[in-house]
């Protein structure tokens, strides 16, 4: 939105029903004068940024193999979809969805335990057009989306930010594995200087 067989060792159902807890609460887890009035820039005249894109965000990572305590690091595979985008700036009202089939490294980090997303998506917007992006950071409740630019295509060179609510996978085979995330929210296309995406 790049992505020898061990034995296994025998384990209660209650030993990895604790793991499998622990691991999901982690994750919902002046003395210089002052300069004349005349030189100062009043911060209520400062323009605040605009963004040329506000999207809704559905996105879908994958883990092969799933990361666990055991396993720290995994390709990452799925989507990152921009949908129901809207152009505050009017750079671009005519862009409205757009999603990119994401390729990468997904980690996962035992102190703190953490997740995060490495990789580039490729895909093509409602107009037709291709476009790219980089995608870097951590997957956690309620936290920022991780870094993002706009690398091809229309509005490139944008960089992304915005507000994003993960929601673990847990495999079906590894009892504390996670598989994915499914993950929603809102980001915003910066041209620059980048604002609050939540204030759009």
């Amino acid at each position: 939105m790049t992505f020898s067989v061990k034995a296994k060792s025998k384990m209660s159902p209650l030993s990895r029903l604790g793991r499998r807890s622990v691991l999901a609460a982690a994750l919902l887890a002046g003395t210089a004068p002052a300069a004349p009035a005349a030189q100062a820039e009043p911060a209520a005249e400062r323009a605040a940024p605009v963004p040329d894109l506000v999207c809704r965000l559905d996105a879908e990572v994958n883990f092969s193999p799933p990361l666990s305590w055991r396993v720290k690091e995994a390709q990452v595979t799925g989507y990152i979809g921009y949908l129901d985008c809207r152009s505050p700036s009017g750079a671009a009202p005519e862009l409205t969805d757009i999603v990119f089939g994401v390729d990468g490294t997904g980690r996962f980090g035992v102190l703190p335990p953490t997740f995060s997303v490495e990789g580039n998506g490729v895909g093509t917007w409602n107009t037709g057009e291709v476009g790219s992006l980089y995608f870097k950071g951590d997957l956690k409740q309620g936290s920022p989306v991780p870094e993002r630019t706009v690398t091809s295509g229309p509005l490139a060179g944008d960089g992304i930010n915005g507000l994003q609510i993960p929601t673990p996978r847990f495999d079906k085979i590894t009892p504390d594995g996670v598989a994915g995330f499914d993950v929603i929210g809102q980001v915003c296309f910066w041209p620059g200087e980048k604002g609050r995406c939540t204030a759009f």
